[in-house]
């Protein structure tokens, strides 16, 4: 497969890269608060006529809990919501499966990683499951 990574962050680029990836460098983004969604929406679409897997990574609800900001990282995961997963929606024809995810758990209350299992959906456009039948989360206890 072929694939290409849409990210600001240096350290995922360059695991993009290592398993030969494209990388390309997308206007405005810039791995914080600030970071141009829609342009990283748009990036994913153009690569996903070329490419089996777009890999699309936004940093910013981290970079809002390392600085212990609920307000700020509910407004990033609402413009990711916004801008970036309802574009590629609208966007995207009906063999496109999406998995959203987190790379790893950053509570507010530690302001830094914290090892633990992350939730995640996959979902399809056709509509077409592969068995699972409900979407639950772990509770797990911190440290």
């Amino acid at each position: 497969m072929h694939g290409a990574v849409v990210a600001a962050v240096d350290l995922v680029k360059g695991i993009g890269a290592l398993v030969g990836f494209e990388t390309p460098r997308i206007e405005g983004a810039t791995g914080y608060l600030d970071t141009n969604y829609g342009a990283k929406a748009r990036a994913a679409v153009e690569l996903l006529k070329r490419y089996d897997i777009v890999y699309v990574h936004v940093e910013a609800p981290d970079e809002a809990s390392h600085a212990g900001s609920l307000k700020e990282k509910l407004r990033a995961i609402g413009r990711i919501d916004a801008e970036v997963v309802r574009f590629l929606l609208e966007h995207t024809d009906r063999d496109v499966r999406f998995l959203l995810t987190t790379d790893h758990a950053t509570p507010l209350s530690l302001k830094t990683h914290y090892a633990c299992p992350v939730p995640f959906v996959i979902y399809g456009k056709d509509g077409e499951t592969s068995g699972a039948s409900a979407y639950t989360k772990m509770r797990v206890k911190k440290p």
